[in-house]
């Protein structure tokens, strides 16, 4: 599946109007979500391929916070393609929004 960036204020605004749907998915759905929503952050305008629900899949519990990877391809199909593995670590806390401990895109 082919992704296309958005600007972190559209984000934010998507993130917003989303009301309860947190509410429907597991911790480790929630946590992947976060991580894809950052990894868009970090890669700017690029397209990218990210298989999110392998991402959660992978999820487990570390000291208390949720430590997550799956392969990430940014710019798929173009000169510039670059196939990596996203490492993300989410807290996640009752009442408050998912917190980024670690993002990192491993060659």
């Amino acid at each position: 599946m082919l992704k296309q960036s958005i600007p972190l204020t559209g984000l934010l605004i998507l993130l917003a109007g989303c009301g309860d749907s947190t509410s429907s998915q597991t911790p480790a759905q929630q946590a992947a979500a976060a991580c894809e929503a950052e990894a868009i952050v970090r890669i700017g305008e690029k397209t990218h391929q990210l298989d999110v629900a392998g991402l959660a899949a992978n999820a487990k519990q570390v000291d208390g916070d949720w430590q997550m990877s799956a392969p990430i391809v940014i710019d798929p199909g173009l000169r510039d393609e670059a196939k990596q593995t996203l490492e993300c670590r989410v807290r996640l806390a009752e009442g408050k929004p998912p917190e980024i401990v670690l993002i990192n895109f491993v060659f």
